[in-house]
């Protein structure tokens, strides 16, 4: 799903569980999990036998990447979204795999689950943190103007502190939902979810530019309450996308939503649950 963002933008649980004081929507964990029609080995075993006999680039590492993913929200919604049991061997196999494919985050879960396995640390690029306890990981800046936190199951896509084309130095990092049925050729694909974070003086050049590239007007927030400003792609579009504009004492946030219908709606009340853990320093409550 992730390959789509990039080239639109050019640049929890199923039994009752808490996430900082927070309960996570059960809804995403009930839905199907079909294996995506993506051109790779269509089965488990000749998929892994194919990635061994492979060194995937480009588009393919992506779609290998997602594959992977595809078979860990398998495991999460057929364990009720809990974090797997210590020396798991399904469960290490498949973060061990995505940790050679070059996945943040997937390495400290191996370690998590087997601290014997040995597997080589997949570095976070410079300006953001990644850390988990699991079941859940704390994404950030490293200046700790801001955090948000989601469960183990998401593919994290840290970016990196990078300077677009308006100037302003941002935070970007993207995150994959669980795998859901779409109505794309595939049959099945992950929502991914877009952080942009800037200093506040930059506010009017950061927003502005990632508006016009995601391609969405302004809206009424969607529920009672909602806070921020909120933005929407126009109705009829293939792929669907939302976003919010948050502020913190030290950066202005613009947090999307993007996937195709079915996974779109299937994941978006993880995308409310993850807006709630937004704050400085440490996830909110």
């Amino acid at each position: 799903m992730r390959r789509l963002l990039h080239s639109h933008v050019a640049v929890l649980l199923l039994a009752p569980s808490l996430l900082l004081g927070q309960t996570w929507d059960r809804a995403p964990l009930r839905s199907r999990t079909p294996t995506p029609s993506d051109g790779l080995p269509p089965t488990r075993p000749e998929f892994f036998q194919w990635l061994r006999a492979n060194t995937p680039q480009g588009e393919q590492l992506q779609l290998a990447r997602e594959r992977i993913y595809t078979y860990v929200s398998e495991i999460a919604k057929s364990d009720s979204g809990t974090f797997p049991p210590h020396g798991d061997s399904t469960a290490v196999f498949l973060f061990l795999s995505a940790a050679r494919l070059g996945v943040a985050g997937s390495d400290q879960i191996v370690a998590a689950l087997d601290p014997k396995t040995a597997v080589q640390p997949v570095p976070v690029p410079s300006g953001l943190t990644l850390s988990l306890q699991p079941p859940i990981f704390a994404m950030g800046s490293d200046d700790s103007t801001w955090t948000v936190c989601f469960p183990y199951y998401f593919m994290p896509g840290p970016v990196g502190r990078q300077t677009p084309s308006n100037g302003v130095t941002t935070e970007i990092a993207t995150l994959s939902t669980l795998a859901a049925p779409d109505s794309g050729k595939a049959g099945s694909s992950q929502a991914t979810i877009l952080i942009a974070a800037s200093p506040l003086a930059d506010s009017l050049s950061h927003v502005q530019l990632w508006i016009h590239q995601l391609g969405v007007a302004p809206v009424p927030p969607p529920t009672p309450g909602a806070t921020g400003q909120w933005f929407h792609s126009p109705p009829g579009e293939s792929m669907e996308r939302e976003a919010v504009v948050r502020t913190l004492p030290q950066r202005v946030i613009l947090v999307a939503y993007i996937g195709l219908p079915g996974t779109y709606e299937s994941n978006r009340p993880h995308f409310i649950d993850l807006l709630r853990t937004l704050a400085p320093r440490r996830c909110a409550a």
